[in-house]
């Protein structure tokens, strides 16, 4: 075969690009999965509410009673425990106080010379005033005590002549003078047991006051231990003068008739 019959031949072969572009044209374009359709919104429908029945009109009622307070004691002016009875025992400070001054004024000398027992010629005037000074002082607490109603003001002037009566009952021991000794102790005993009473009556007016109300419980008031020993030793003296005034009951009873 000629050269020229080759090359004829191989011009003859067609190429394959034709092929090529007839599939390429021939393809199906896929595109994305469509979506489903959405399903159509369901409408609730309302349902009644159920009726009520409204409540019959009515008086409206009433507020209620606020709570009844506590009896209120009286206890004179800054929260003092002051009771009546404090009066008289005030009164007594008072007059005894003033009667000792007015006597050891006008007897000068002889309360001097009895000082004069106990301590040299020469401090017993000194000695003295102090003393009545210091007396005057306790009249003075005495009569405030009395114009403020303040029963704590009395203990200055219960424990001044305490501590007083005291001193001499022990200068009387050790001089042995025993006249002096108990008529000392005797007004040293006087005065405790108005301490005491004064004390006990300050305790009666605290639970008096925290004592609870018919509506309701009043302010706290814990009393101490001595206290509360004042106050039942008053109550027992007050239940035996009671039970003394009170008429037997063979008075009480009527003669049997004839």
């Amino acid at each position: 075969m000629s050269v020229p019959e080759v090359e004829a031949e191989t011009k003859a072969v067609p190429m394959p690009e034709a092929e090529t572009e007839t599939e390429t044209e021939t393809e199906v374009s896929v595109g994305p999965p469509s979506e489903p359709a959405a399903e159509p919104p369901t409408l609730a429908v309302p349902v009644p509410a159920p009726s009520i029945p409204e409540k019959a009109a009515g008086p409206p009622a009433a507020p209620p009673a606020p709570p009844a307070r506590a009896p209120s004691v009286r206890t004179g002016g800054g929260g003092s425990t002051w009771h009546r009875l404090h009066l008289p025992i005030g009164a007594f400070l008072i007059a005894y106080g003033v009667t000792v001054l007015l006597t050891a004024a006008l007897t000068w000398g002889d309360r001097r010379a009895e000082l004069e027992d106990y301590f040299s010629s020469g401090a017993a005037g000194p000695a003295l005033m102090l003393v009545k000074a210091a007396e005057a002082l306790l009249v003075l607490a005495a009569l405030a005590a009395v114009l403020r109603r303040r029963d704590v003001w009395l203990v200055p002037p219960l424990a001044g002549w305490m501590a007083g009566f005291a001193m001499f009952s022990v200068l009387d021991v050790l001089g042995g003078d025993l006249t002096r000794l108990l008529e000392h102790c005797a007004y040293l005993v006087g005065f405790v047991a108005l301490l005491f009473l004064a004390y006990g009556l300050s305790a009666k007016v605290q639970v008096a006051r925290a004592a609870p109300g018919p509506g309701g419980t009043g302010p706290g008031g814990g009393l101490t231990r001595t206290q509360e020993f004042a106050l039942s030793a008053i109550s027992r003296l007050q239940r035996g003068g009671d039970a003394a005034s009170a008429p037997s009951p063979a008075s009480a009873t009527p003669p049997p008739r004839p």
